[in-house]
């Protein structure tokens, strides 16, 4: 199961969505940055998405498409 639990926006096209995935393997959380739906950057914590800001860590993933985004989640990110 994938569910938003919070959406905020920095801008009109420019949102940080945090998303519960959840399998019978357990369950994760991501944080995904979504610039102008033409960049997804995923982050595995709120302290890792701090960090990016402050120019000290990178993304955990990084995506073109949200359809790509959507793949993964559905698939790969609770392994």
């Amino acid at each position: 199961m994938i569910q938003q639990l919070n959406c905020t926006y920095i801008s009109p096209n420019k949102t940080i969505e945090e998303i519960l995935i959840s399998r019978n393997e357990g369950e994760k959380t991501f944080h995904v940055y979504n610039y102008k739906g033409v960049s997804f950057r995923v982050f595995r914590s709120k302290e890792e998405l701090n960090g990016f800001w402050a120019g000290e860590s990178e993304e955990y993933k990084h995506f073109q498409t949200e359809q790509e985004l959507d793949v993964w989640l559905q698939s790969d990110a609770i392994r």
